[in-house]
């Protein structure tokens, strides 16, 4: 796949997706998959939003179950489920422990049947049942988990995911069905007939006609929405994570916070742990959010008083993350705000989808493109495919194995044209130990020689990419 804005602007489309993240690349595809001429564009790289800052996790949300929120919860285990069979290579079963202490919120004996429920919605097809676990069983399991105070366990199982690579093959997939593609690419104004779009790589602009338009734009849904008509309202919060060397031996970890009953995740990744994540209101421009000291001290305060043993600091913390969810608007806690999405119609040739989470992207891409297409939805039995290319030349990294020859496909293949496409999202460099300056120059080296990059170009990539990294804006 190449980045083509001739093809572009060449052809009047069926539908203009605007947002390369999951639920626009998740339409692209379905559309494409039914015969329909499909365009597909991001004001920045492909899954450079929230759909690279997430847990990681292609969940059940059993914790929207005490907000009453059975059919979501219903839902996405079936779509988990789905998912797994479509790419098992991208969506792996994941074990869990939720450890319960005294004066937690929710006690061990409501954990256990709110598991039981769990089971039940996922109609018992979760990737295994739920199992309570006594104090010893639990520190046999995990033995860096605090004692004191600990009541036990409940061990389940959810999937583990590389949010930004699934993201990616999705447009990719898109594009093999003859979608075209392209990022850095954003809509600067829309009419009925037409849309501007402007190229943020050369500032030059050109127009892309469609009978349709589907606003994707994530948390950018409101001000693209604003750009047609009246904006959707939404409710955005931020969310940060923090990358720690590994801390558990298998399971991933959900525990309470004692300071306002958030439930905090530490999730296995590569040879790390993902802690997060922090759930605050957000304004401003999502493109902004960044981890704060706030942020930091309130994980760290979380995770030692369950770790005290594993003397975690800020020195560990090998980088950060921050991503906005874009939420609908209501009132209330951040925590509680509804992961349902919204699907509005404009006018008869403007959708735009608000809210929504990862893990039901494939079915709220078919409610939209049912809309506008008459054949049948093949995504629930049409595998994504793997995209990788076979390793070969000198290896960049070891954990995750990264070769020269990912580099050149993700640069001739994969429209990385920075260094933090490459570092974030074709390979999950950034997210790991070996994201620092020495592999980001090796990385930029090759980069330069693919793209045709002058010394001066790479070595402000790289400091480009370290700052961002720094920051937790990646």
């Amino acid at each position: 796949m190449i980045r083509d804005l001739k093809a572009l602007a060449d052809r009047e489309f069926d539908v203009l997706v605007i947002g390369g993240g999951i639920f626009g690349a998740g339409i692209a595809r379905d559309a494409a998959l039914r015969g329909l001429h499909v365009a597909l564009i991001d004001k920045a790289d492909f899954a450079s939003g929230t759909s690279s800052r997430s847990t990681k996790l292609i969940h059940g949300g059993f914790r929207y179950l005490e907000q009453g929120a059975f059919g979501l919860v219903a839902e996405s285990c079936r779509e988990r489920r789905t998912l797994q069979q479509l790419a098992p290579h991208l969506v792996r079963p994941q074990p869990f422990l939720f450890a319960v202490y005294e004066g937690d919120r929710r006690p061990l004996w409501q954990m256990n049947l709110g598991m039981t429920l769990y089971d039940l919605l996922a109609a018992y097809r979760n990737p295994g049942r739920h199992q309570r676990y006594s104090v010893a069983r639990t520190l046999e399991e995990e033995p860096r988990l605090n004692r004191h105070g600990l009541r036990g366990a409940v061990r389940f199982y959810d999937c583990a995911e590389d949010d930004a690579r699934f993201c990616i093959d999705n447009v990719f997939h898109a594009a093999e069905m003859g979608a075209v593609c392209a990022n850095y690419c954003e809509l600067t104004a829309i009419t009925s007939a037409a849309t501007q779009v402007t190229d943020r790589l050369t500032g030059a602009t050109f127009v892309v006609r469609a009978r349709v338009y589907v606003n994707a734009a994530g948390p950018w849904v409101d001000r693209v929405a604003a750009l047609a008509g009246p904006p959707v309202r939404l409710s955005p919060t931020k969310g940060v994570h923090l990358v720690l060397p590994r801390l558990t031996r298998q399971h991933g970890v959900f525990f309470q916070s004692q300071r306002d009953g958030r439930i905090i995740f530490l999730v296995p990744w590569l040879d790390c742990s993902l802690l997060g994540s922090t759930d605050t209101d957000f304004a401003g421009d999502p493109a902004t959010a960044a981890t704060e000291p706030a942020d930091v001290e309130y994980l760290l305060r979380e995770l030692r008083r369950i770790m005290p043993d594993a003397r975690v600091s800020e020195s560990d913390i090998i980088t950060t993350f921050a991503g906005v969810r874009p939420l609908l608007h209501s009132e209330g806690r951040p925590s509680a705000r509804s992961r349902e999405e919204r699907i509005v119609w404009h006018r008869p040739n403007f959708v735009s989808v608000a809210g929504g989470k990862y893990t039901t992207y494939r079915a709220v891409a078919e409610k939209v493109v049912d809309r506008l297409s008459p054949a049948r939805c093949r995504t629930a039995i049409t595998p994504l495919p793997q995209h990788c290319p076979p390793a070969a030349g000198e290896k960049v990294a070891d954990v995750p194995e990264v070769h020269t020859s990912d580099i050149e496909h993700a640069c001739r293949q994969e429209m990385a044209v920075t260094l933090s496409d490459v570092m974030r999202r074709r390979t999950p460099l950034a997210l790991s130990r070996q994201g620092g300056r020495d592999v980001a120059e090796r990385v930029a080296g090759i980069m330069a020689r693919e793209l045709g990059w002058s010394e001066e170009h790479a070595r402000r990539q790289v400091e480009e990419y370290l700052t961002e990294r720094k920051r937790g804006t990646l």
